[in-house]
């Protein structure tokens, strides 16, 4: 399919402080990916910008990448492992955490603007708005809680217990983009 996915890039912060925080539900699917995908193989190095993994989808080689370059510059590690892999923007599904979207919803798109979140406006800025993504919903925020603690803060007792359906959906989406493209998935998922 030609609009089958090669390549994932899932945003998140490095370090223990971020790893449970709404911001990280983009590396929570990766691990849940690399587990399901490359039977938990092991994340390796790619030029201290990030850590990736290699695995098979559709019969062709796919990859996962988690960028170690804090949120607001993961454009700089999605860029260069898709160039060196001359992956095209368009084979780059990027997951990232939404605002705009309630807990627990999905929305895949094929492209367009980055909205209101830094990574994903650091991935457009390195390669262009034909990027597609997958918007993991994280809201609402309460309007008296800025949206920069919001997003760093943890998930609630009612989200916690709602998020593993939440990431194990996400992952069969991802899946899908892989195995029978972007538009597919979008079908499959959106609607939920």
């Amino acid at each position: 399919m030609k609009d089958q996915i090669q390549m994932a890039a899932l945003l998140g912060n490095p370090g223990r402080e971020y790893e449970k925080t709404r911001h990280n539900i983009g590396f929570m699917l990766a691990d849940l990916a690399a587990s399901r995908f490359a039977s938990g193989g092991n994340w390796r190095d790619w030029k201290g910008l990030g850590l990736y993994l290699e695995f098979e989808a559709a019969g062709r080689k796919a990859f996962l990448l988690k960028p170690q370059t804090y949120m607001n510059l993961s454009g700089n590690a999605v860029q260069s492992f898709s160039a060196f892999y001359k992956i095209p923007p368009a084979a780059v599904l990027t997951a990232y955490d939404d605002l705009a979207l309630p807990f627990g919803k999905l929305r895949i798109r094929k492209e367009g603007s980055a909205g209101s979140h830094n990574g994903m406006d650091s991935v457009v800025s390195a390669l262009g708005p034909a990027v597609p993504r997958l918007r993991l919903g994280i809201g609402p925020r309460p309007e008296n809680i800025p949206g920069k603690n919001f997003v760093l803060s943890g998930f609630n007792k009612e989200e916690g217990g709602r998020l593993p359906d939440f990431l194990d959906r996400a992952c069969e989406a991802l899946k899908a983009a892989f195995e029978d493209g972007v538009e597919t998935a979008m079908n499959r998922y959106n609607h939920e």
